[in-house]
């Protein structure tokens, strides 16, 4: 029993003294042994998860729509039914995985280099079940497509139609990466023996992903298991072209604000005058001033005249007539008083 009583079991103690309910009693008992049966997940921090909940539902998501892909790769290839469903993706170590393999195996070794990366030492192992492998060389040979019910190793003929086979079933992998990294997957050999396998130690952490395969009537696993080291580039390669994108729509969304704001000004409506020269005059002789006065400005004759937008002169050109109108040939542009 618990130590300390909770809310609840203190309320039905209380309520079985003043009503002298034992069925009180057993509902406190109850309660408490559910709580002893409540499954508690034991966590080992001398070897902790590397990826995350995201990294293990984004690997879920690229791998069950290969899955879906693969179903009718096999069934074009076979010509019969074929069902390849995503049963889970889990992270744990290696020993764990290759233990689990039988001494006879049809695994295939994946080279999986990511473009862009410059670690060339990227791989995956593919494990298919004797069952499939030996329903699938059936249906290649023409036969119905039932497995053997003796457990045997394949022959090297068997072996050269499943190679075809697999490069088939690996080749359509980058498909499903297409949309986060770019990849080219390719069969590099068929292992027989699980027990010679190289390049991982068995503490390194990988991640496995487990199908179900159905070929007519029979079944079987279809398991990948990806090293730790090859998502570490995946995902590092998928963040910094996340990352890129992001800068570069940033960088377009900054462009588009500048073009949208010079669009505007460009249509907005600024006045132009063209000033032939200036003069201060007393006010007495502007109140003076009768039809046929001559004013004499500050310019010669042959002085250009100054075009100006708001205060600033942008432009001085020459008089003139276009049209009928009078009109002023630009001759040199300013810009606000800066030559351009």
């Amino acid at each position: 029993m618990a130590d300390v009583l909770s809310q609840s079991q203190i309320d039905a103690l209380l309520n079985s003294l003043i009503k002298n309910d034992d069925a009180a009693e057993d509902a406190i008992a109850d309660e408490i042994a559910a709580q002893d049966d409540k499954k508690v997940k034991e966590y080992d921090f001398r070897s902790p998860k590397l990826f995350t909940r995201e990294h293990i539902k984004l690997l879920f998501g690229i791998y069950e729509n290969y899955a879906r892909i693969v179903s009718s790769q096999i069934t074009g290839i076979l010509q019969t039914y074929t069902l390849v469903e995503l049963l889970e993706v889990e992270e744990q170590k290696f020993y764990e995985f290759s233990n689990a393999l039988p001494d006879s195996v049809l695994l295939s070794v994946i080279d999986f280099p990511v473009l862009g990366s410059d670690d060339e030492e990227n791989f995956m192992f593919l494990d298919v079940a004797k069952e499939i492998g030996f329903c699938t060389v059936d249906k290649l040979l023409g036969g119905t497509g039932k497995p053997l019910d003796e457990d045997r190793d394949y022959t090297e003929i068997e072996l050269t139609l499943l190679e075809n086979f697999m490069r088939g079933v690996v080749g359509i992998m980058k498909n499903v990466w297409f949309d986060y990294v770019e990849v080219m997957p390719r069969l590099t050999k068929l292992e027989t023996n699980a027990r010679i396998l190289q390049g991982i130690s068995p503490d390194d952490n990988v991640v496995i992903v487990a199908m179900s395969i159905t070929v007519n009537e029979t079944q079987g696993r279809m398991n990948i298991c990806i090293p730790a080291s090859t998502l570490e580039v995946i995902f590092k390669m998928r963040a910094a072209q996340s990352k890129k994108n992001t800068r570069k729509e940033n960088i377009e969304a900054e462009t588009q604000r500048r073009r949208n704001i010079l669009g505007n000004i460009y249509n907005s409506d600024l006045e132009m005058k063209g000033v032939l020269g200036t003069v201060i005059v007393p006010a007495r002789d502007v109140i003076h001033l009768e039809i046929g006065d001559v004013i004499r400005l500050d310019k010669t004759e042959d002085s250009m005249v100054e075009l100006t937008v708001g205060e600033s002169v942008w432009f001085k050109g020459d008089v003139g007539i276009c049209n009928r109108r009078l009109a002023v040939a630009i001759k040199e542009c300013l810009r606000g008083g800066k030559d351009s």
